[in-house]
């Protein structure tokens, strides 16, 4: 009986490890968006408190 709930918990806990693999392994490599605002906003703050 003790076997098969550590069984369990091993193979949750091994489902647990590759889903949050997965997670961050699409979080990596997801695509990037062709167009970023970001170089603008930048621009922008520069642009608003020169130095």
């Amino acid at each position: 009986m003790r076997y098969s709930i550590m069984l369990q918990l091993v193979a949750a806990i091994t489902l647990i490890f590759l889903g949050t693999a997965a997670l961050f392994a699409w979080l990596q490599y997801r695509p990037i968006p062709e167009e970023t605002n970001t170089q603008s906003r930048i621009s922008c703050i520069y642009n608003r408190f020169p130095t």
